[in-house]
């Protein structure tokens, strides 16, 4: 029962990976004006810590392979931990920066290395589910992050930051006392190294650029509304309290669909299961912009239960298509890739908002992109299923 442990560890990394994810978000109605920032310069702050998740999760991917699951998971834990704590210390705007992407490397080295580990040790017949339940613990740390700023002084930021530092450097801990080593041991011999590296590419050429695509327009969407949603619905009338609790739905919403379609795909596979997971994005999206009131507390946890939960069946169907052996590098370059839309969409957002866009553009910048998302994935799964 190794294969437990490790997931219930992999969904404790996912948990604070998730808070940090989603920390900038939850505490910039109240960093701006700390340090009067402007939404576009605060679009950028957003996106750095996506900028050294990018490198993160290429470096992290292929370390996983090369190392081995558990060392590059302790060390990525190790390092978000200390520069979230560097983060609530910041004290200018460079060393706010430069906290947030130092955290932000640490960050994408865990992502690739718990879903290569999460798919090396569960068993084929509940793969997607055991995926499910790790990636749960991301949503339900942004919705903990949430929760840590309902708690928070009027006018406090440092605390979501705080309770982001001590976690990973705990669960770090944690890893390397338990984490069993045998399941996660590195998984490439070094004299054929070279040999699996070069299988991304080749053969897998298309392959490799659809998900790659998938990944960056699906992540383009997500991190528009990870970061601008407590803003967004905060200009469009709710207090501050509701929309820091926005988050926590929003959340909540995504943990139950991880699992739901985790169960699904385990049982339908992804052919069936990815045109109605990227419907459901693109409709909950919709119904952000035509609701208003209380009524947006309701729409955000049916976008969070299909375009965050809904992120799972993306993330399930990475290790499905690279040998164990590359299975890191493969996941951590495309997690890499998507990384790219993620830094690219909050600067867009914060942009758009700073020429004077209404609210309702936030949502709907998201919408093109997720077409071509869903093109590129829905293309793989059914070249998948005939060649399985």
């Amino acid at each position: 029962m190794g294969w437990v442990l490790t997931i219930g560890l992999c969904f404790l990394a996912a948990l604070f990976e998730g808070l940090d994810i989603q920390s900038m978000g939850v505490a910039a109605p109240r960093l701006a004006p700390a340090f009067h920032l402007d939404p576009s310069t605060l679009g950028l702050v957003m996106s750095t810590s996506t900028v050294g998740l990018m490198i993160g999760a290429a470096l992290g991917g292929w370390a996983s392979d090369r190392w081995g699951r558990k060392a590059v998971l302790v060390a990525a834990m190790a390092v978000l931990g200390v520069f979230s704590l560097l983060t609530a210390a910041s004290g200018s705007v460079p060393a706010l920066f430069g906290a947030r992407l130092l955290a932000g490397i640490g960050l994408g080295g865990v992502f690739p290395s718990l879903i290569a580990a999460v798919a090396d040790v569960a068993p084929s017949r509940s793969r997607a589910l055991s995926l499910g339940v790790m990636y749960a613990g991301l949503p339900l740390g942004g919705a903990l992050a949430g929760a840590v700023m309902t708690q928070a002084a009027a006018h406090e930021w440092r605390l979501v930051f705080q309770v982001g530092g001590v976690g990973p450097l705990a669960v770090s801990l944690l890893i390397l006392l338990f984490m069993p080593r045998a399941a996660l041991a590195r998984a490439v011999e070094p004299q054929a190294e070279h040999v699996e590296l070069g299988r991304l590419f080749g053969p897998r050429t298309g392959t490799t650029l659809l998900l790659w695509i998938a990944y960056f327009f699906t992540l383009f969407a997500i991190y528009i509304q990870l970061n601008w949603m407590p803003t967004f619905l905060h200009a469009k009338g709710l207090t501050l309290p509701q929309a820091s609790m926005s988050a926590v739905i929003l959340n909540v919403g995504a943990a139950i669909g991880s699992l739901i379609f985790g169960a699904v795909m385990d049982r339908a596979g992804p052919k069936r299961l990815l045109p109605v997971v990227y419907a459901g994005m693109a409709v909950s999206l919709l119904a952000l912009v035509f609701v208003s009131g209380v009524n947006l507390l309701t729409a955000a946890f049916f976008a969070g239960l299909f375009v965050i939960g809904g992120q799972l069946v993306l993330y399930a169907m990475g290790p499905m298509l690279y040998a164990p052996s590359v299975r890191g590098a493969g996941v951590g370059a495309a997690v890499a890739a998507g990384r790219g839309g993620a830094i690219l969409g909050p600067i867009l957002a914060g942009a758009g908002l700073a020429r004077g866009f209404s609210p309702n553009s936030v949502p709907l910048m998201a919408e093109p992109g997720l077409v071509a998302a869903a093109a590129a994935i829905i293309w793989l799964a059914w070249r998948q299923a005939r060649t399985a």
